[in-house]
């Protein structure tokens, strides 16, 4: 189970047997790796429940911690060995066929923890030696969607406490991370188990030897599987036809919103209305009754949820503000101008719509629209295994003054958005080349309800004033591991709002992935703030009394930001050795190796002059920090002069430069009605500060500019990872902190924080690899 990106340290008991271990090459020496594949196919063929294959099936260490091995892995004449035993202990055989040959082997098992993926996935071979044999096999451990329980460690007797009674109950049990961290606890981190399903494989024959190898995947990334088309009747399969053709005809759109007086109501409506036609479903239509399941409670039926919904309210505001109609300030929010004062009266070129046609919903209300597409939730054994996917408690970066720059993505409710003023874009010749530092409040507000991105509250050991524990879902508490923030460094993710339309495409398509659609959605986000999010879809677990009713452990699915930094004010790390006897590492690997699309991104922007104003390009940043480069310097003040002597020979006039430059800023300008606001509420001489959002501007550089040092005191990760290998351990996760002694020195100031675990059984050895990325300290 991941913590990642959050920080986190070894637990206690893993770093005990990782100091065992060092400088006793006696002790290791001495461990074997055992490994148990489990199945629970109730076979029709052999008429047996469950099938169980050992590694080592003659050892004494399962009979003694109550288990039933194999006595005999060697067949008749007539009959190759057995496979294994079903649950309740009896010999699993093939069909009568080629004699003495020996039991199936499990040549190797492989559980792969990585950054990427929504939870663990697993791959085992088993090696068959008769045709019969395979056929057995497959039909245990090849059914796509069926479940597979694996369990390995070491031969100790620390590892035996942790083998499983073999029954529907206990398997299903180590769906809750409590139970599995419990077990790891109490074998010192030499006993783990994977619980899981089956999602692929293949059959590979050599001579007269089968190898079955199947792949499995955890439990909670259910949803990559789900594919949804028309999903009206995606939770009333049972009805006939006839009943399903009524229950859609229900589902119409809303007629008579002109009439409806509830201005959330309405609001509502009329984004149910836009929905794609197979997304009109009773299914999300009932959502209106429903309060929001985040801590805040902000119903589906809330008018801060949807921006720009009501056509009628951006076409009278058109209509009033083209050409000279437009008779007070545009751009002086609230200020109460004389009308006389011409110098701060706008005329918009004739035709000019300066509110813009696009559409934002509240992430939060999306979210609660995808998660209804698929099922709510499915049975595993007794435990409810919930299948939505949770951005409630998501926090994400931001900084005072952050703004979108396409409309076509994203809309940011910054009460400090810099205010884009037309007045000034009318009367200059350039292009705006350093940040406004006037402010323009764009929270979005109806009556008590209010919604603002960053959040004005700090975030202490993971604990926000007022409303809880925004770690909770990957299992901190109240300690020094929680996240710590300052104020307008972070947001909630539910509170961004995202271009329905842009939305409203990928929710369109008939065989909808929602995995897929969610990333999609959350990178087109990320890319209207330069990039600054990297949201990624993680297996977590509940916490206790949670929102959904789920047992305290049961596996989540949550949003994450990665890219998400921190103060950290948590214990030293780890310190692994590098070399001596010390070292407890079979292998080990240290990389500097920069990707080709960051080295591109430093480059270019060098010699584009792209640093900003406060970092020139010929300054280090990245390995030769505060180092200057003569050339480039050199480069520089050249660019310098010929940029003045190119602005002394331009012919353009003052005016026709004015111009050119205020419909470049018209272009770039996204500006929008209030929530509040309906038809009869518009004006003449309206001011756009009080009336509308000024919210978006198409420049990334001047996003760049926007965007302050940040107090965090760690960095993001780093292009440098340290990877290796020990002798296996359970309870090693991503987001663990780690240092090593016998790398450069300059590294000692940050740590390297685990985004990789990887357990591989084959033979008799048990490894766990472990990738780590590092984060400096500023």
């Amino acid at each position: 189970m991941s913590t990642f990106p959050y920080f986190s340290n070894i637990a206690g008991y893993v770093q005990e047997t990782l100091k065992d271990r060092v400088n006793n090459p006696s002790k290791v020496s001495k461990l074997n790796a055992w490994v148990k594949v489990i199945s629970a196919v109730k076979s029709s063929s052999t008429g047996k429940e469950g099938l169980v294959l050992y590694s080592n099936p003659n050892i004494s260490l399962f009979k003694a911690a109550g288990d039933n091995a194999p006595d005999s892995i060697y067949g008749t004449s007539s009959q190759a060995g057995a496979l294994g035993v079903d649950w309740a202990g009896s010999a699993v055989t093939p069909p009568v066929g080629v004699g003495l040959r020996p039991s199936p082997i499990i040549e190797s098992i492989s559980i792969d923890e990585g950054a990427g993926n929504l939870s663990r996935k697993a791959e085992f071979s088993i090696k068959c030696f008769t045709l019969q044999q395979m056929e057995l096999v497959t039909e245990y451990f090849l059914e796509p969607g069926f479940t597979i329980f694996l369990e390995w460690g070491w031969n100790t007797d620390k590892s035996a406490r942790g083998i499983t009674t073999l029954n529907a109950s206990k398997i299903t049990d180590h769906q809750n991370f409590d139970i599995l961290s419990e077990k790891r606890k109490k074998t010192s981190g030499t006993y783990d188990n994977y619980l899981g399903f089956i999602t692929g494989g293949s059959v590979d024959v050599s001579g007269e030897i089968w190898t079955v190898n199947v792949k499995c995947t955890g439990f909670t990334e259910l949803p990559a599987y789900l594919i949804n088309g028309d999903n009206s009747g995606n939770k009333t399969n049972t009805e006939d036809a006839q009943k399903l053709i009524d229950k859609k005809a229900k589902a119409n759109e809303y007629k008579n919103l002109s009439a409806e007086s509830d201005l959330n109501k309405k609001r509502w409506m009329f984004a149910y209305n836009a929905l794609p036609s197979n997304r009109k479903t009773l299914e999300i239509k009932k959502l209106s009754t429903k309060t929001d399941d985040s801590l805040r409670v902000i119903p589906m039926a809330a008018a801060i949820n949807y921006i720009n919904f009501d056509e009628t309210v951006s076409e009278v505001m058109n209509a009033k503000a083209d050409g000279t109609a437009w008779s007070r300030a545009l751009n002086y929010g609230g200020a109460k101008e004389k009308s006389g004062d011409k110098s701060k009266r706008i005329e918009l070129p004739p035709g000019t719509e300066i509110i813009g046609s696009e559409k934002f919903i509240r992430f939060g209300a999306l979210i609660k629209i995808m998660n209804t597409i698929i099922a709510d939730s499915y049975k595993l054994g007794n435990t409810k295994v919930k299948l939505a996917i949770d951005s409630s408690n998501t926090i994400c970066s931001a900084f005072p003054r952050i703004f979108s720059t396409r409309k076509d993505k994203l809309f940011i409710p910054n009460p400090e958005t810099p205010k884009f003023s037309l007045v000034d874009a009318k009367n200059s010749k350039e292009p705006l080349t350093a940040v406004p530092t006037e402010t323009n409040d764009c929270t979005v507000t109806y009556g008590n309800a209010k919604i603002q991105f960053p959040n004005p509250d700090s975030i202490d050991n993971g604990i926000i004033k007022n409303y809880g524990n925004i770690c909770y879902a990957d299992g901190y508490t109240t300690n020094d591991m929680g996240v710590n923030k300052d104020p307008k460094e972070w947001g909630f993710l539910d509170d961004l709002y995202v271009n329905f339309e842009f939305a409203s495409d990928i929710l369109s398509t008939s065989n909808l992935n929602v995995k897929d659609a969610l990333y999609q959605i959350l990178n087109g986000m990320s890319s209207a703030v330069n990039d600054l999010w990297n949201f990624q879809i993680l297996e977590s677990q509940a916490p206790e009394g949670n929102k959904w009713e789920l047992k305290k452990g049961t596996p989540i699915l949550v949003i994450r930001d990665m890219n998400l930094t921190y103060k950290d004010k948590g214990e030293s790390p780890y310190v692994f050795n590098l070399i001596g006897t010390n070292s407890i590492f079979k292998e080990a690997a240290f990389n500097m190796e920069m990707s080709g699309a960051k080295m591109n991104q430093v480059i270019g922007n060098r010699l584009g002059n792209q640093m900003g104003t406060e970092t020139q390009p010929f300054i280090g940043k990245l390995f030769s920090k505060g180092n200057t480069d003569s050339v480039l310097y050199e480069m520089d003040l050249r660019k310098e002069t010929a940029d003045e002597s190119v602005d002394e020979e331009k012919t353009e006039t003052d005016e026709e430069l004015k111009k050119n430059n205020y419909a470049n800023f018209l272009g770039k300008l996204g500006t929008y009605p209030k929530v509040n606001l309906e038809k009869k509420d518009i004006k003449d001489g309206f001011i756009i500060n009080d009336s509308s959002y000024v919210a978006i501007y198409d420049d990334a550089q001047l996003l760049k500019l926007a965007k302050s040092q940040q107090s965090s005191e760690v960095s993001p990760l780093l292009p440098i990872k340290f990877s290796f290998t020990i002798n296996g351990v359970s309870g090693i996760k991503r987001g663990d902190k780690f240092k090593v002694k016998g790398i450069p020195k300059m590294y000692d100031r940050g740590f390297f924080q685990v985004t990789g675990v990887k357990q591989t059984v084959q033979g008799m050895s048990w490894d766990t690899e472990v990738e780590g990325q590092f984060r400096n300290l500023l």
